[in-house]
């Protein structure tokens, strides 16, 4: 019983983490290996909790301990090499002080570099920062201690991760199946969606009903996002079993097709009037049972994969296990939906129907794929697969960092350009654009958008702060300034930048007051503290900051409370540092905030091991205390300073850049998808189809950076409103547009040219103007697309109705796919008007026509920027 309820309350990982704090701590606390790293042995526990921490499976536990040892050895083999190259000038000299310091820098951007353009080796770059912050800002000059030292990080080092590594071959299992988790959840909310939609299908829906199928659209197109970033960890990753991960990539690709069919076509449209009696979805008995038995299929056919699917990946025994129960319940229902294809496609009458045997085909898409992956589980052994050590793999992400660093999206950081310089973000002191844009996208050259800095005035007594307030914004401005503010190895820059800045005392000579300070207060807290903080945007490094800064003062008040209750006695100092991790680790592993847990655990060690290590230090529990916090706390000072003011980059800004981007890409989209229907052969080329697809994938990518950009916007600090409700309305309403598109392509395919193009050429065309227009400036009142549509569907009506009594074959297939493309143009037009009036919400309409600006009204934020009349204009215009 006890057994059980351990099982089901306590996961392995943080039984894992709490085993390996106990280790720890216990050999910092035996004096004959603690003996081994010198006074700076509680540094174990550091690293133990920065670098090393204990993951989710062993996999990823042994790839973090080759790739971090690997960092490591790195640091410490430079480090060692520079202190030995300080050594042979005169001790205490410029020049000996000189060499510590360039490379330390040096190393400082190196790292700032892989961190930023490599993720894999994110914590690898950070523990190379780490040792070389110790040994290079200590005894410098000192031959007897290069050896030394030295051996005492490396014996740190080797500790933490042994033990980490020791206690997750005890506790954890060899591989994740986080993803194939995520896959089986995404086809239950498909089947969830699917079963909400067919309650009922040909009645008006209730609003209960439709609020539920918009919440589980929304979990959709969520789900999407994560399985493809998991997927790409997942492909990187070290794993055991006996079917590669690769094998799910085309399912994956089919979710997301069901994905969009349930987007466009199985969403009620309560009151819609259709405009034909023949195309009408009327409640015959025949059509009514077709269309419910084939969601019945689809649904016990995604079941099926979904039961497939975990049985071979979760399985991970040596033994083979049997799939032929879930195999022979695929075939059945490839067998079952086949048939019930036949049957629907010959009752076909509205758009609903149409979205249905649209999933039925990826659906049998997905059978397919599964009874592969069945097949190859039934002859393949078990084996351990490994990753191909490219720079592909090491510009993904592991989940390691994703989770460590919630809220600060590394792995969707676009590369910026150099040159290509907005007016406003010169302004701002900001650039982000797309290099797969950079051929398209509206920018201005940095001339012509600085054009408008005022001239330095005629000098004098009076003018001269204006003069030098100009000139300094000019050289801030400058070209050269620019681009190294804005460069591609700006995060590296800021990295070194604010290392040296904060080293710097450290490298005076031993006889001042500022080396004295440094070495009293250990000051490579602080230098720590600043690399561990600083992130490659503002928002991210505003939320890691207070998280951090919170983990502190908590951390330095259990270290107090902790040397007053134990004061030197070991057996005390383990059961207090070890009670403390069974609350960081919930932080860590279940929380949103582990940031705060990780900073907590790393302040105790250096006030309650660092007082035992080092008795006749003369320095007070309360002191010591109060200086580490301190310190850890400068440092995020500085941090947040650097990429607040020094090298800006402000999530709003990047946001609003990202989605007028965005809105060109859809524009170009449509365009691609129309063009093909003015031509008399040939409307959908496979070339057409294969830049729509790529315009598709560019799409979708972008609004994922935008969804991630919303993240850190939130945590950043403005002196104007953020209508966060409305920024996320506004991506929402572009993925549903995006998806709307998506079912126009596949619908055109079968709709009757002649009646529904050729005969009403001129009212398309006007249609598609009224559409394109809108997408190209969505903060301006534009005649609606609404009345272009009416005049459009009409003459479709009457075109219809003339082929139908030259032609009876009209009125089969093409007949109900012209009526489901006129479905899906009713919805693609509410959802671009329901964009349009966002963007007046947000941004105005008579400040961008008329350049007017009213007196602004006093308004809560968090309602929303309010309408025109109430004096909020523009996000833009007013800073």
């Amino acid at each position: 019983m006890l057994y059980k309820f351990v099982k089901q309350r306590i996961s392995r990982r943080a039984l894992a983490r709490v085993i390996s704090t106990f280790i720890c701590v216990l050999f910092v606390t035996i004096h004959p290996f603690s003996q081994l790293g010198g006074s700076s042995a509680f540094l174990v526990l550091s690293l133990k909790e920065l670098v090393f921490s204990v993951q989710e499976d062993l996999a990823q536990q042994l790839e973090i301990t080759i790739i971090n040892i690997t960092g490591a050895l790195a640091g410490i083999g430079v480090s060692t090499f520079a202190k030995y190259l300080a050594t042979i000038p005169q001790e205490g000299s410029v020049t000996s002080r000189f060499i510590p310091a360039v490379f330390l820098v040096i190393i400082s951007f190196f790292a700032g570099w892989a961190k930023s353009r490599l993720p894999r080796l994110h914590l690898s770059a950070r523990i190379s920062c780490f040792v070389s912050i110790w040994l290079l800002t200590d005894n410098i000059g000192i031959t007897s201690a290069v050896l030394s030292d030295s051996g005492g990080f490396l014996w740190i080092t080797v500790t933490a991760a042994s033990v980490c590594l020791f206690s997750s071959m005890l506790i954890l299992h060899w591989s994740s199946t986080h993803l194939i988790e995520e896959v089986a959840s995404t086809l239950r909310i498909i089947h969830r969606c699917l079963s909400v939609g067919m309650d009922n299908p040909f009645t008006y829906p209730s609003s209960q009903q439709i609020a539920e199928l918009k919440d589980l659209h929304g979990e959709l197109v969520h789900q999407s996002v994560i399985l493809n970033e998991m997927y790409c960890q997942a492909a990187f990753e070290l794993r055991v079993g006996r079917v590669s991960v690769k094998s799910l990539k085309p399912l994956l690709g089919m979710v997301e097709h069901l994905r969009r069919e349930l987007s466009w076509g199985m969403v009620p449209q309560p009151g819609q009037n259709d405009w034909s009696n023949e195309s009408h979805c009327a409640s015959s008995s025949s059509f009514e049972a077709s269309a419910i038995e084939l969601s019945k299929t689809i649904m016990i056919s995604i079941k099926a994969v979904e039961d497939l699917v975990l049985g071979v990946y979760t399985h991970t025994s040596l033994w083979h296990k049997s799939l032929r129960t879930e195999r022979d319940a695929v075939t059945a229902a490839a067998i079952n939906l086949n048939f019930a294809w036949y049957t629907a496609k010959n009752e076909l009458r509205c758009l609903f129907v149409t979205s249905l045997l649209q999933m039925a085909y990826d659906t049998s898409h997905i059978l397919q794929v599964a009874q592969s992956i069945a097949a190859h589980h039934e002859v393949s052994r078990f084996r351990f697969w490994l990753p191909r050590l490219t720079w592909q793999w090491l510009g993904v992400a592991p989940r390691t960092f994703i989770m460590e660093e919630y809220g600060a999206p590394i792995t969707h950081d676009a590369f910026e350009a150099e040159t290509t310089l907005s007016a406003e973000e010169v302004r701002q002191g900001v650039a982000f654009v797309d290099r797969q844009d950079d051929t398209t996208s509206q920018e201005v050259s940095y001339c012509h958008a600085t054009r408008n800095i005022p001239t330095v005035p005629q000098l004098s007594l009076k003018s001269l702060p204006r003069c030098l307030s100009l000139t300094l914004q000019h050289l801030w401005n400058h070209r050269v300034i620019l681009q190294f503010r804005l460069g591609a190895s700006r995060h590296a820059t800021k990295n070194a930048i604010g290392v040296a800045m904060l080293s710097f005392p450290a490298f005076l000579p031993s006889h001042s007051a500022g080396f004295q300070w440094f070495r009293w207060v250990h000051g490579q807290w602080m230098i720590i503290s600043y690399v561990w903080v600083l992130e490659t945007n503002t928002g991210a490094t505003w939320r890691v900051g207070y998280l951090r800064l919170s983990g502190t003062i908590l951390g330095a008040i259990y270290a107090y409370i902790t040397w007053a209750i134990c004061g030197r006695n070991p057996i005390g100092i383990v059961a207090m540092v070890t009670l403390f991790d069974i609350p960081i680790t919930w932080l860590v592993t279940k929380s949103r905030i582990p940031s705060l847990g990780v900073v907590a655990s790393v302040t105790l060690p250096p006030v309650v091991l660092y007082q035992y290590l080092t008795p006749d230090s003369g320095v007070s529990t309360r002191d010591l205390a109060w200086m580490r916090a301190s310190m850890i706390a400068l440092g995020i000072i500085a941090a947040l300073a650097m990429n607040s003011l020094v090298f800006p980059r402000y999530s709003r800004v990047l946001f609003l850049n990202q989605t007028s981007t965005t809105l060109r890409l859809l524009s170009q989209l449509y365009l691609l998808l129309v063009q093909g229907m003015f031509r008399s052969i040939y409307p959908f080329t496979p070339h057409d189809k294969q830049e729509t697809l790529k315009l598709e994938l560019q799409i979708r990518n972008a609004l994922h950076r935008s969804s991630s950009l919303l993240t850190t916007m939130d945590d950043e600090l403005s002196l104007v409103p953020k209508p966060m409700r409305h920024y996320r309305e506004v991506v929402l309403k572009i993925q549903k547009i995006l998806d709307l598109m998506t079912g126009l392509r596949k619908i055109r395919e079968n709709i009757p040219r002649k009646e529904t193009i050729a005969s009403v050429m001129k009212e398309r065309k006007e249609f598609i103007s009224c559409i394109c227009i809108s997408l190209f400036a969505c903060q301006h009142f534009l005649p609606s697309a609404r009345q272009a549509l009416e005049t459009l569907e009409s003459r479709i009506e009457a075109s219809l109705r003339r082929g139908i009594d030259a032609d009876v074959s009209v009125k089969g297939i093409s007949l109900a796919y012209s009526v489901a493309e006129g479905e899906v143009m009713k919805n693609m037009v509410d959802t671009i008007e329901g964009l349009l009036e966002l963007c007046r919400q947000l941004f105005g309409t008579s400040a961008w026509l008329t350049h007017t600006w009213p007196e602004t009204s006093v308004y809560n934020a968090d309602e929303g920027p309010g309408t025109p009349s109430e004096g909020w204009f523009s996000t833009v215009g007013r800073m």
